[in-house]
């Protein structure tokens, strides 16, 4: 009996204040390193880059953000990577919301947290953005030997 009223309480709150997406929404690039050929805007020159908000905390610790968050949202899109390299490399990170033909929500804020051995980061949006349903985030770094990053997605 116990464990028939656990299970049915465990359905019933998980069903509660879930997102509208999940993580598998949130299509991403492995942590790349790249060089001048094959940085994402010389394989794409038309892009318009839109620099984030950005701010340092200590070396290589740098939050990016874009938005705010608003009465009403949640957390849509919660994503983790990290990498290093024997050697100091130009990374770049390419995050797509949402992932494939999936219909996404009005976004709010997003905020992405950097942590890296290089002295300083880019974090851009390509496309869409706040009050849209969609959005593409570059994240780059020069010479780098380790890059880690977590991205948080809201939206209503």
């Amino acid at each position: 009996m116990f464990l028939v009223i656990c299970l049915v309480l465990c359905i019933t709150v998980s069903g509660y204040g879930q997102p509208h997406a999940r993580a598998s929404d949130l299509y991403y690039t492995d942590i790349t390193a790249v060089t001048d050929e094959t940085r994402y805007t010389t394989l794409n020159p038309d892009i318009t880059l839109t620099e984030m908000n950005k701010v340092k905390h200590t070396k290589g610790n740098i939050v990016f953000t874009s938005g705010e968050r608003t009465s009403g949202d949640r957390l849509i899109v919660n994503h983790y990577d990290d990498e290093s390299f024997p050697t100091p490399k130009d990374i770049e990170v390419l995050m797509s919301y949402p992932a494939g033909a999936s219909t996404g929500v009005t976004l709010t804020c997003i905020e992405v947290y950097v942590d890296q051995s290089a002295d300083d980061a880019g974090g851009y949006l390509s496309k869409g953005g706040i009050g849209q349903t969609n959005v593409e985030i570059l994240l780059t770094s020069n010479l780098t030997r380790s890059f880690v990053y977590e991205t948080f997605i809201y939206g209503y």
